[in-house]
């Protein structure tokens, strides 16, 4: 069974299909999504509509639940309140119902998924490095969990002898416990402007973060063409 995992597309339907074509040529078994399809980004209804599509199971975010009102947006930024209060009015009746009965969590045996945090999910804890995600596993008794988030991909063990960075693989080693923060499709924050996803091998134990160029300036114009702040265009460049 191989299993494509991806997060935080943010309304971004040009890195998404970018990552939707990388994936299809990899022929994945199952693909999942981590949450916050939307929020950010140009195009909220299109992400849904490719999400609901082609992943197998769908996570909730924390700018999902604020496009559907169900998030305090207090601690949002300036730009990110303005693009949550956007895309909750752009939002289709069909999209924004679908994204109220995704679930925080999804656990299947000794994994486990969470947009954030597997831990009071809830409460959209950040899981930004290696050393955050051993101080997670800690608290944790899953023997892999895959997060998103931050916006900054990652392999980890609970040892810290096989971290991976952004980009490549690791295999698993048995008895060993691992995080992998999969990163973002359509707003990456490593300095990398790529798209991030992660390809899990369950029979070999290899589990790959995979790095995707799109199109970056038809979604800047798009950001920029709905009235959003220029700020949501302008880092997409950079990957911050």
């Amino acid at each position: 069974m191989r299993c494509a995992v991806f997060s935080d597309v943010h309304g971004n339907l040009e890195a998404l299909q970018a990552v939707l074509e990388k994936i299809a040529l990899l022929s994945p078994d199952r693909i999942l999504c981590l949450g916050d399809v939307v929020g950010y980004g140009a195009d909220p209804n299109g992400c849904v509509q490719a999400v609901q599509k082609h992943a197998d199971a769908v996570l909730a975010g924390n700018h999902d639940w604020a496009a559907l009102g169900l998030e305090d947006t207090c601690r949002f930024n300036p730009a990110a309140r303005v693009a949550a209060q956007w895309t909750r009015e752009e939002l289709g009746t069909d999209e924004a119902l679908f994204l109220r009965m995704c679930p925080l969590v999804l656990e299947e045996g000794d994994v486990s998924l969470a947009h954030a945090s597997p831990l009071n999910p809830s409460q959209w804890d950040y899981i930004p490095s290696p050393a955050w995600g051993r101080a997670a596993l800690a608290e944790s008794s899953c023997r892999l969990c895959f997060v998103g988030h931050s916006h900054r991909g990652f392999i980890c063990a609970e040892t810290g002898q096989q971290d991976r960075l952004s980009e490549g693989s690791v295999w698993l080693a048995q008895n060993m416990r691992y995080l992998v923060n999969v990163g973002s499709v359509g707003q990456p924050r490593d300095g990398d402007p790529r798209a991030s996803f992660a390809l899990w091998d369950q029979e070999s134990g290899n589990i790959a973060l995979h790095r995707v160029s799109y199109d970056i300036a038809t979604a800047q114009n798009k950001i920029r063409s709905k009235g959003l702040p220029d700020y949501l265009a302008d880092r997409l460049a950079i990957g911050q």
